[in-house]
């Protein structure tokens, strides 16, 4: 009975380890997890006795050793939670008490061996090319015989073990490979769809309201973009073709709802008057929504025409789903028509909302790639003021919006650093993240891993859909959990290994090494850090390491700093 527990244990095993290829991390805290350890032994040495989890934990277990043991154990490591220690016990108690019973449970072995075996099987062939045969995967029955050790039972027992095994690795391998086939295309799919949805009714919103106010008929036709624009405009030909396919799918569906619901709700509260445009001369102004709620200030030098600015409000304050984001208002589309093309980007144009919520969760964020970027934002006297770069406003709309970060953080090593916004912007993006302690360490070096890996996430690559490999490095297998950004970085060329094979993931990078892949990165736009470390001096009083040296090494706040000012 105990062999075949194990034998079941391990293929089970592995078969979540090859039809997943991921594993996931444990999310209770230490207090449930080392209470449900002697909830479950407690539970397990009394499973003749009739009292309940509870009843044991206030009765007994509580004042004896082992509590006062289990709970400086805890200690030691992280705070104690009597409620979530108490809580394990519970489960632990009730799952160790219960194991009498299932152990006692006679399983089917050739159909769960089989379906097991099967699935294994299954998923391994897709995973290396293989055409679907279930036959040609089957062990053969002498193979089944000795590796279940069938030769010490009767030719009766062994036959319906055979057959009974056969019928269930036959549905084990097919399902496996079907899950492992179509479920990934599904699910991409299925994203692409949300994700165009998502943007669709942003964009529909938009312009529905819009063409009200221009005084034109309802027509989601006339500035619905083509696939090929979509395609373009939100970089979907780097992601696989049926997200493509979902989302320019899912944005068409919902660009037309969130067009003509808009349009509706304008003529119904024409009132409202939630649409402007106004002309900007050469020495600035001052632009502000229907609403009274959303301000576009320019100064004066900005532009050296005068320009037309709209500001189109969306009405989508009603969707809840932005993840830990939550609204704090409408979302306005800036457009501006500057015929000239030309901007001074030392002008900083300031955005106010209309803003009475948490002063430190509160923030001013730009939709842009598909995703809502946070700005460096101060919230005072009623209202969030950010100030942005002119360029990033264009003639097709820059959509901005106020939301409140349920998981804000602030960390007590960067107020007052001299890169204290760009960290902010960075954290609040999900470009970087701080240390278990509470702090950044702004000054910390980072790795040739860690700097691919923040870059990732500021350009929003997809490094899961690229199919090359890291095997070509000799130290490939330290890469651990940066495999897959490290395959896709040097896979499309941005960064390389040493002429030795290897690549050192935990080498500390160098402003030299981060020009040329920002070079490559950026194609065509002349990265120098040069300027960026001018930027640095001129704007921030901070002097760069790298005018010493260039192979000296950067650090974190430098990093959150350049990519801050290149993806604002």
């Amino acid at each position: 009975m105990k062999i075949m527990n194990r034998i079941i244990s391990v293929l089970i095993i592995m078969l979540m380890l090859l039809s997943s290829g991921m594993v996931f991390a444990a999310t209770d805290s230490m207090s449930y997890s080392v209470g449900y350890e002697e909830g479950y032994d407690y539970g397990y040495a009394r499973q003749d006795s009739k009292v309940k989890a509870l009843d044991a934990y206030n009765d007994s277990f509580k004042d004896s050793r082992a509590y006062r043991t289990a709970k400086s154990s805890v200690e030691k490591t992280d705070k104690f939670v009597e409620r979530e220690f108490r809580d394990g016990f519970v489960d632990g108690y009730n799952d160790g008490h219960d194991d009498k019973v299932n152990a006692n449970q006679k399983l089917d072995y050739p159909e769960e061996l089989g379906l097991a075996m099967g699935a294994i099987r299954g998923a391994n062939d897709h995973q290396t090319g293989k055409k679907s045969d279930w036959r040609a995967a089957l062990p053969e029955s002498k193979n089944i015989s000795n590796m279940f050790d069938l030769d010490k039972q009767s030719s009766s027992y062994r036959s319906s073990f055979i057959t009974t095994f056969t019928a269930a690795f036959n549905e084990g391998y097919v399902d496996a490979y079907d899950k492992a086939a179509y479920e990934p295309m599904l699910i991409t799919m299925e994203q692409g769809f949300t994700d165009g949805e998502d943007v669709g009714n942003i964009v529909g919103a938009a312009y529905g309201a819009k063409d009200f106010y221009a005084g034109r008929q309802s027509d989601f036709k006339r500035n619905l973009p083509a696939k090929s624009q979509i395609t373009q405009q939100y970089s979907l030909n780097k992601d696989y073709a049926n997200y493509e396919s979902g989302f320019i799918s899912g944005f068409t569906a919902a660009y037309e709802l969130a067009y003509d619901e808009a349009f509706r709700e304008a003529s119904m509260s024409e009132s409202l008057n939630k649409a402007v445009s106004e002309i900007v001369p050469i020495s600035g102004g001052t632009v502000v929504s229907g609403d009274g709620r959303f301000t576009v200030d320019v100064p004066s030098g900005t532009f050296y025409h005068d320009v037309s600015l709209n500001i189109v409000a969306s009405f989508d304050v009603r969707n809840t789903s932005y993840g830990n984001l939550i609204k704090a208002s409408d979302s306005y589309s800036v457009e501006l028509e500057n015929l000239s093309r030309n901007v001074d980007e030392n002008k900083a144009i300031e955005l106010s909302f209309e803003y009475y919520g948490d002063k430190f969760r509160g923030g001013i964020y730009r939709f842009y790639d598909n995703r809502w970027l946070y700005v460096p934002t101060t919230v005072k006297d009623g209202k969030m003021t950010a100030k942005i770069n002119p360029k990033i406003l264009l003639s097709q709309g820059t959509i901005f919006s106020a939301f409140v970060d349920e998981n804000a953080t602030a960390f007590r090593d960067v107020m007052g650093h001299w890169a204290s916004d760009e960290i902010e912007a960075c954290v609040r993006r999900g470009v970087i993240s701080g240390y278990g302690d509470n702090t950044f360490k702004p000054d910390n070096n980072i790795t040739r891993a860690e700097f691919i890996t923040m870059v990732s996430r500021a350009f929003n690559w997809n490094i899961y859909s690229f199919p090359g490999t890291t095997t070509p490095f000799k130290d490939a297998g330290t890469f651990g959990n940066y495999a897959d950004v490290i395959k896709y970085a040097s896979g499309y060329g941005y960064i390389s290994g040493y002429g030795d094979g290897y690549f050192r993931p935990g080498n500390q990078i160098s402003y030299a090494e981060v020009e040329i892949i920002m070079n490559r990165v950026l194609a065509y736009q002349n990265f120098r850090w040069a300027d960026v470390a001018n930027n640095m001096l001129y704007n921030n009083k901070e002097r760069s390491g790298s005018f010493n040296n260039m192979n000296n090494k950067i650090t974190r706040a430098e990093v959150a700093f350049m990519l801050y000012n290149t993806t604002q």
